[in-house]
């Protein structure tokens, strides 16, 4: 009884004050309580600053815990100990055979089996090893002690794993960080330098501008001057060519050597060095520069065909058999499935990609505001006001002033549309890998829209949103 007292005494010291469970990875916090590591981690969480003892109250500065190993051991040897008592009644319990109805006085080795007396008639246990209870439990309980060692040990070994990888997760999240922060710092300095490459090649621009201009104004000058001497020359002609014979021909020598070496000047030819400064579209500092200018772009339901239905978000549109009741408006397309983005650009440079998936046919680009006015013009005649990427009977085609075929390695999944408004430049590229398609350069004048052809297929075409 006295022995059962006591183990029920360690059972208590053994439980976790929070769970009332058997501790599990029991820790030792800083008042000197123990707790199962989840327990107090589940109680300190959302805490900041001090963290309160689930027993004494008291409060800990920092969420300071230490693994408690001792203490892990004597947990496992309660439980073993629990173990075999509880092994121990049962077996009391069927001490005797339930064959025989004999006291189970004996143990088999082959079959780990205990047996009474008759059991080991034969045939059932017939030349197997068979021994007393007693000296079969000392041999065993030997070989249970002889492994309890390495499994502390492995225990230990494991739990020291364990931390191992709780510190490579802190260092790498530190250095993870770090490489943000150096990524960022990077990004900053290249879209610096970029800028500065800018204001350079601006430069050099106005500096080449003013030296032309030198150039053609000393030219200028020139022509003048041989235009005066021309005169000169022709006023002296004309008084020689009504005197007389003799006063005619005196000095003609030098009047027709004065002709003959009066040559006008060289034309100053001008030719425009050609700046170049460009970035491979794959770089991901290109990237972060092209995002600077990305623009949220919605589409316009006024302007969309009567077969497409616009999404409540403005983001999709679909072409569908049935014809929308929507309102009249004249800038609404009547013949060719397309809606105008809502957004318009006359300056600056502005981005946004659009998502195609696998349609069979599209067009994305943009084109003039004034071509929403004339919406009853066919597609093909839409040149000099569009400036798209189109898919089309499975082929793919740059349509500006003049329709280019393009050969594109694979099928783009979505489409990057990048404008620059003085430059006078439209480019696309493949979202798949970023990926120069196409550029058109021209001259702009009025509002530029996104522009949208849907072709006549049941699958959206969707507007990426910048959170995308």
């Amino acid at each position: 009884m006295a022995g059962e007292g006591a183990v029920a005494k360690l059972q208590t010291e053994i439980n976790c004050p929070i769970c009332l469970g058997t501790l599990r990875d029991p820790v030792t916090i800083e008042c000197g309580h123990n707790f199962c590591r989840s327990c107090i981690q589940q109680s300190w969480a959302g805490l900041q600053g001090s963290f309160p003892c689930a027993v004494c109250r008291h409060p800990c500065q920092e969420k300071y815990m230490r693994s408690n190993t001792q203490l892990g051991r004597m947990v496992d040897m309660a439980k073993l100990l629990q173990i075999t008592r509880e092994k121990m009644k049962q077996q009391e319990k069927r001490r005797l055979c339930e064959q025989h109805n004999q006291a189970l006085t004996l143990f088999c080795e082959e079959d780990l089996e205990l047996l009474c007396p008759l059991c080991t008639q034969p045939p059932d246990h017939q030349g197997h090893q068979v021994r007393p209870v007693e000296e079969a439990a000392s041999h065993h309980r030997q070989r249970l002690s002889s492994y309890i060692g390495p499994l502390k040990k492995q225990m230990a070994d494991t739990q020291k794993l364990l931390d191992t990888q709780d510190r490579r997760l802190s260092e790498l999240r530190e250095k993870v960080d770090k490489r943000r922060a150096k990524l960022a710092a990077e990004f900053e300095q290249l879209i610096e330098s970029v800028e500065c490459e800018e204001e350079a090649v601006l430069s050099r621009l106005a500096a080449e501008e003013k030296d032309i201009l030198r150039n053609l104004s000393a030219n200028k000058a020139a022509f003048s001057d041989h235009i005066s001497k021309l005169k000169v020359q022709l006023k002296e002609m004309a008084e020689k060519s009504v005197m007389s014979d003799v006063e005619m021909m005196m000095n003609i020598k030098g009047v027709l050597q004065c002709c003959e070496k009066l040559k006008p000047p060289s034309i100053y030819c001008v030719q425009l060095r050609r700046e170049a400064f460009s970035l491979p579209p794959q770089c991901e500092a290109l990237q972060k520069i092209i995002q600077r200018f990305r623009e949220e772009v919605t589409l316009d339901p006024e302007t969309a065909h009567p077969n497409l239905l616009v999404s409540e978000d403005k983001k999709s549109v679909t072409f569908v058999r049935k014809k929308q009741r929507v309102r009249r408006n004249p800038k609404r397309f009547a013949v060719d499935p397309v809606v105008l983005g809502t957004e318009g650009f006359d300056c600056g440079r502005h981005y946004w990609e659009v998502q195609v998936d696998d349609k069979p046919e599209w067009a994305v680009g943009v084109c003039r505001d004034s071509l929403s006015k004339e919406r009853k013009q066919p597609l093909l005649r839409q040149e000099n006001r569009c400036w798209t990427i189109q898919l089309q009977d499975g082929d793919y085609v740059a349509r500006g002033s003049v329709p280019v075929p393009l050969v594109l390695k694979e099928m783009p999944r979505g489409i990057g549309i990048y404008l620059d408004y003085e430059l006078g430049q439209v480019s696309f590229y493949n979202l798949n890998d970023m990926s120069h398609i196409h550029s058109f350069r021209d001259t702009f004048s009025e509002v530029l829209k996104p522009y949208f052809y849907i072709g006549c297929d049941p699958k959206p075409l969707t507007v990426c949103a910048l959170r995308d």
